[in-house]
């Protein structure tokens, strides 16, 4: 009993080191009453019932009212029942798949990054516009985990709004969106922002 109790700390610690995490932030610290989102909604989401269903969350709202923290909040607890997560910025993302691509292993890359991790957390959508083949990537992406995995993806943008990151390609926003949103939990939150609102406390603004 005590060493698989051992395994399963190992297992859980190994999964929570290898899913990139910046910072670990748990939906208990998570203030509930600044902002509009629906706490019946986000306690439903905690049983991770939408890995199993291979669902995805778009979090969507302006900066600083906790689309992040509820995307590492969710992916915590993923990684505390060892399924396989994997944590990056949309920049950071492109970046290796270029560089992936450049050394002509983006096949090797989309398996043992993509395709391995159960939940896929995409963040800060929105914040640089991606050229045509950063779009195409991007793309591919979405297309592989589609109906095979989960995505958690944040976003300070509307979905009317999502061409002009995309290189204003209709047909490919339409293709990406038509598969994030096809199965998934479409979160909007609203607030003002909790670094301007610590600034405000603090006497600095």
């Amino acid at each position: 009993e005590s060493e698989s109790k051992q395994r399963a700390f190992r297992g859980k610690a190994m999964m929570l080191k290898t899913a990139g995490f910046p910072v670990v932030k748990t939906l208990e610290q998570f203030d509930k009453k600044a902002t509009s989102v629906n706490i019946a909604q986000i306690n439903e989401l905690s049983s991770l019932g939408f890995i199993e269903r291979k669902e995805n969350i778009l979090l969507l709202g302006p900066s600083g009212v906790g689309k992040t923290h509820l995307a590492i909040a969710l992916g915590y607890l993923a990684t505390q029942q060892r399924i396989k997560t994997r944590f990056m910025t949309i920049a950071d993302l492109l970046l290796q798949l270029e560089s992936a691509l450049t050394s002509n292993k983006l096949d090797y890359y989309f398996k043992r990054i993509i395709n391995l991790n159960r939940l896929l957390i995409l963040d800060e959508f929105g914040y640089i516009k991606l050229n045509e083949k950063q779009a195409n990537l991007l793309f591919q992406v979405i297309n592989k985990k589609y109906e095979t995995g989960s995505i958690i993806i944040t976003s300070n943008l509307p979905f009317t709004k999502w061409k002009e990151v995309l290189n204003n390609d209709e047909a490919l926003t339409a293709a990406i969106l038509d598969r994030l949103i096809h199965h998934s939990h479409i979160i909007n939150i609203q607030g003002e922002s909790y670094r301007l609102k610590q600034k405000r406390k603090a006497g600095i603004i």
